[in-house]
């Protein structure tokens, strides 16, 4: 009864390989983000095989007062206007200069201060960039733990080997 890959597979979270990704470092080697200035302009995601980016949003850095440096991102999301303001931060790396960072806007659920992050997601059916935690996002290979142990012990089950000996087989075949 019930064979490979049958049962409770368990619930899955929305993942950040499925959301479209801010990265401070990526803005400041664009040059969207200059420490000292004001900038703007917009940016696309575009997806393997398109010539046309399926994502587009505008933005507007202001980085003259580290103080007081923000990110305002503007774009559309169900046809809706979205438009706010992300606080940035900076820290002192001990290789010297300076390093962005976001200021996650989502509110917390345990009432904590916000998040400082390097990076901010915007899943499907979200409305504002946060951050990874914000959001409750996890990896792919967070959900796919287990299913080759799973598959080496099936495998090997049939044909009467544990999974040691069905990974050093498989190993040998390949080399």
């Amino acid at each position: 009864m019930g064979g490979y890959g049958s049962g409770w597979r368990g619930a899955t979270k929305a993942t950040v390989d499925g959301s479209l990704v801010l990265t401070a470092a990526s803005l400041v080697r664009k040059r969207a983000l200059v420490t000292g200035a004001r900038t703007s302009g917009s940016w696309g995601w575009i997806s393997d095989g398109e010539d046309k980016p399926h994502a587009t949003i505008g933005y507007e850095a202001d980085l003259s007062d580290r103080d007081n440096a923000w990110l305002r991102l503007h774009y559309r999301r169900n046809d809706e206007p979205v438009d706010y303001r992300v606080r940035l931060v900076t820290s002192t790396p001990h290789y010297g200069g300076l390093r962005w960072w976001f200021i996650c806007p989502l509110v917390r659920n345990d009432g904590g201060p916000p998040r400082r992050v390097a990076k901010l997601y915007l899943p499907s059916g979200g409305k504002y960039f946060g951050s990874r935690e914000g959001y409750g996002l996890t990896y792919t290979s967070c959900q796919e733990s287990g299913k080759n142990g799973r598959l080496w012990r099936a495998l090997g089950a049939e044909i009467g080997i544990d999974e040691k000996a069905m990974r050093r087989l498989m190993k040998d075949k390949a080399a």
